[in-house]
């Protein structure tokens, strides 16, 4: 079983923001997360940004290392990446020997204009009900359902 970890990368040096570096601190991560699941089998998923300036990633640790799972050691391959492979464009964001600080961070609220799963499955055996029976109103029923989901498929 895997353990998600949300983390906070930062930048040591306050001159510069992580979301201003975004592109490459995703490619970095990619780099990282080949490294990380083939030595410890932990999953590294894609930084996002939230709050429109903050830089998130989801770490999946397996639960039987999860407590010994020291989060700025195992991410560092990140910092090494843009030192490393971006033409020294972060050189001079080294801040007593770090560039990158990793903050773990509770699972931010994500807002979701979806629809609950519960809902959706309770949409699913309603449909499925429906079908099964052959009065004309169910009939009727099941046509504006159908003509719905083909205005629905247009768009």
């Amino acid at each position: 079983m895997l353990v998600s970890k949300m983390v906070q990368i930062e930048f040591a040096d306050s001159r510069i923001r992580a979301v201003d570096a975004i592109q490459d601190i995703r490619r970095a991560a990619e780099s990282a997360s080949l490294n990380l699941f083939s030595r410890y089998d932990v999953q590294l998923q894609m930084p996002m940004v939230i709050d429109d300036n903050k830089v998130v990633v989801e770490i999946k640790v397996p639960e039987e290392i999860v407590g010994t799972f020291a989060v700025g050691n195992h991410l560092r391959g990140i910092a090494s990446y843009l030192l490393n492979r971006c033409n020294g464009r972060y050189d001079q964001y080294v801040f007593g020997k770090r560039l990158l600080n990793y903050n773990e961070i509770p699972a931010p609220e994500m807002k979701s204009d979806s629809l609950p799963m519960v809902d959706r499955l309770e949409a699913i055996s309603e449909f499925a009900k429906l079908l099964e029976r052959s009065d004309s109103e169910a009939m009727e029923q099941i046509s504006r359902i159908l003509i719905i989901l083909k205005e629905a498929s247009r768009s």
